[in-house]
């Protein structure tokens, strides 16, 4: 039996190294941000879609305002150098080419 095997069966906690493995050596975060652009060409109907769209009516606390999800996204695409993202995402093909891109881009 594999040590992979055996630390998922007694519940241990991995390394980064570990899971950089097992996410084929993308880094955490860019994984993360390549999937959060998957959101994009979601159905509508769907709830995580919903979610993702929300606006709260109330007004926002004092400060600094946080970035919402949809900014953030933006601020990834920026970076990326990818313009017309909203015409973009309706071409399945082409969509999935820039997240793949967005897993290996070291500006992320």
């Amino acid at each position: 039996m594999d040590q992979h095997k055996i630390m998922m069966e007694h519940g241990e906690k991995k390394t980064d190294e570990e899971l950089e493995i097992l996410i084929k050596k993308e880094t955490i975060v860019r994984f993360i941000k390549s999937q959060r652009l998957r959101l994009i060409r979601m159905d509508t109907v769907r709830t995580v879609k919903k979610s993702t769209e929300w606006k709260p009516c109330s007004s926002r606390p004092v400060g600094r305002p946080r970035l919402r999800w949809l900014e953030q996204v933006e601020e990834d695409l920026k970076k990326m150098k990818v313009r017309n993202w909203r015409e973009k995402c309706k071409d399945r093909r082409l969509w999935n080419e820039i997240v793949k891109q967005a897993k290996t881009h070291q500006g992320l």
